[in-house]
């Protein structure tokens, strides 16, 4: 269940991963006993309220009963001041928070679809699927791919990666959606396939395309804004076809892609852009 205590997690590993990345290991039984792919924490990344808010951090894997990991790209202010903290140092945790994936039955072959810094609740989603998922994974070009770790440690546990970059300097050329419904369309039992994808809105809304042109099933986990990670301050909603908002931090951040009214997620996501996420 979902943990809305503020704890205490110590540091044991804060290492860089390459391209911007960093890999954290935090020592939080609690948050470690309780996790489940999708879900996040919210970090403060200061001793200090400066900044004043916490930040959300999608769960990449738990390494034992007592630690959790988390790999995230310095975007803004607050993952720049996080790089700093070292190993010992303590940092305050609130979750496991939101709702995760739904996990796939020993019969079903997870197809996972991942863009920008997205892939950290696939990676966790990985592990605990099994091996007959595959994983795709897409960018500008080869320099805006993971880092090469990252991309190894998706193949330690998936059936197959995928890659795709916009010029072809990596995998096949073309966009993470492009060889998504290159693998639908030559697959010819589809029954057995659930979409699982994380990224940004405009991919999620071609992969919820995909989804329904092939009768998948398919889940997002949206990556919006956060400022409580609790559901109390509405800044995370999402539009949903039936009517009304839902918040990605209490009802998501996974959501059956079906739900969510796509034609006004992808008008809104635009002057996201340049704004700093973390």
């Amino acid at each position: 269940m979902p943990s809305s205590r503020l704890h205490k997690a110590i540091i044991l590993s804060h290492i860089p991963a390459g391209r911007g990345f960093f890999r954290l290991i935090l020592k939080a039984p609690e948050s470690a006993a309780a996790a489940i792919p999708g879900q996040f924490v919210m970090l403060r990344v200061s001793d200090t309220m400066d900044p004043l808010l916490a930040r959300p951090f999608g769960i990449s894997s738990v390494p034992s009963r007592s630690t959790i990991e988390i790999v995230y790209r310095v975007v803004g202010r607050g993952t720049e001041l996080l790089t700093g903290r070292e190993a010992g140092h303590a940092l305050s945790v609130l979750g496991p928070l939101g709702k995760g994936f739904p996990m796939p039955g020993k019969d079903t072959t997870p197809v996972l679809v991942g863009g920008g810094s997205g892939f950290p609740p696939l990676h966790f989603l990985a592990q605990r699927a099994g091996p007959r998922a595959h994983f795709f994974i897409g960018s500008k070009n080869k320099e805006c791919l993971p880092p090469l770790g990252i991309i190894k440690s998706f193949r330690d546990v998936v059936s197959r990666v995928h890659i795709a970059t916009e010029d072809g300097s990596r995998g096949a050329r073309g966009t993470s959606t492009d060889i998504l419904n290159a693998f639908l369309s030559k697959t010819e039992k589809k029954s057995n396939l659930v979409i699982y994808a994380c990224g940004p809105h405009a991919m999620l809304a071609a992969v919820n395309r995909l989804a329904v042109e092939h009768s998948i099933p398919c889940y997002v986990s949206m990556e919006e804004r956060m400022a409580c990670g609790l559901g109390a301050c509405m800044g995370c909603s999402i539009p949903m076809t039936a009517g009304g908002y839902r918040r990605a931090c209490k009802e998501g951040p996974v959501f059956d892609a079906r739900e969510i009214d796509w034609s006004e997620r992808v008008m809104l996501a635009v002057p996201h852009k340049k704004k700093e996420m973390f």
